[in-house]
């Protein structure tokens, strides 16, 4: 199944111009412009917290559950089949779980603490950025719905840290 998942939406790419073109802004640079308008969001309204706590879930569910899951768990991405339509360079790290998807979930989730409309464009941000990075190439759909599960999972965990020392 996760096969022909990932051929569906690989399938499209290098059919349209516009659309690799979007999806390779959404792979590589959509995460990055979140995390700039958070900050200006933060500092606009004068909350560096909701900039801060986000931002560091995002990074605890990227680069320490998945890197734990990388220890244990190393699967091949797809970049390394055949037919698969590549569109962005082949990430060095395994495909499961997607580190991307992992660091925009948490972020996207935890934001809901702080402030719920924006928590939501980032989640339809996140899940751009998702099947954008299933879309050229690099992931299994697999991979990334890892990744938002890990990402909410790591939100609930900032939670009730930050409840437990009342910050």
């Amino acid at each position: 199944m996760q096969m022909s998942v990932f051929k569906n939406i690989n399938g499209f790419a290098g059919k349209y111009e516009k659309l690799d073109k979007f999806a390779i802004f959404c792979a590589v640079h959509l995460l990055p412009t979140m995390l700039a308008f958070l900050l200006l969001v933060a500092a606009v309204k004068h909350n560096f917290q909701m900039f801060l706590y986000p931002t560091l879930t995002g990074l605890f569910s990227a680069f320490v559950v998945s890197k734990i899951i990388y220890i244990f768990y190393k699967e091949k991405r797809p970049a390394r089949l055949k037919d698969t339509k590549l569109l962005i360079p082949i990430p060095k790290n395994p495909s499961f779980p997607s580190r991307h998807a992992s660091l925009v979930f948490g972020l996207s989730f935890c934001l809901f603490f702080y402030n719920e409309f924006l928590a939501i464009i980032f989640l339809l941000c996140s899940c751009l950025v998702a099947m954008a990075r299933v879309f050229c190439g690099v992931h299994w759909f697999r991979d990334v719905l890892a990744g938002m599960i890990i990402g909410f999972g790591s939100a609930i965990l900032m939670y009730a840290l930050l409840n437990y020392i009342n910050l």
